[in-house]
């Protein structure tokens, strides 16, 4: 009798040891099955986002075009020349000189251009001659040529009238 006792006990211990490994692997399979369904419900809202987001009507856009060196500079000419205070045209001056490698790059003006040399004005600065159109208020020149530096500055500029 105490073998039969033994074996039904090692049974029903090993039937024991089963259900509980059985139920711990079924919560486990539940936890995994609930993530799982988890990473679908998330995939399905990303599909949808973005379905959403290729439908939905973008707002053309216009392409807007940089100005280039010459066009900031000869805003800032006409800026400087056109301001109603002092403290507003130097404050476009101090801008602009940042275009520049030093406050004394040389500024030509060509007044004529025949069919030989052009002849040019008096040779001047930047700085000076953004002083003079803050001063006289008229911008007449337009920017023929720029020579840059290694760094993209104007170390030299040619206007012309």
């Amino acid at each position: 009798m105490k073998r039969n006792t033994l074996k039904l006990s090692t049974i029903n211990s090993m039937l024991l040891l089963a259900l509980i490994v059985g139920f711990s692997s079924c919560k486990n399979k539940k936890k995994m099955s609930d993530l799982s369904d988890q990473q679908e419900v998330s995939q399905q809202i990303e599909e949808e986002l973005s379905d959403d987001m290729d439908e939905s009507e973008e707002p053309e856009r216009e392409a807007v075009k940089e100005p280039t060196k010459s066009e900031k500079l000869e805003n800032y000419f006409t800026a400087i020349s056109q301001a109603s205070t002092t403290a507003s045209a130097n404050g476009s001056i101090s801008e602009a000189l940042t275009m520049f490698s030093n406050p004394d790059a040389p500024v030509l003006i060509v007044i004529y251009r025949g069919t030989g040399n052009p002849d040019y004005d008096e040779p001047t600065t930047i700085k000076k001659y953004l002083d003079y159109l803050k001063d006289t208020k008229n911008n007449k020149a337009v920017v023929e040529e720029m020579v840059l530096d290694d760094y993209g500055k104007i170390k030299e500029l040619v206007l012309k009238k």
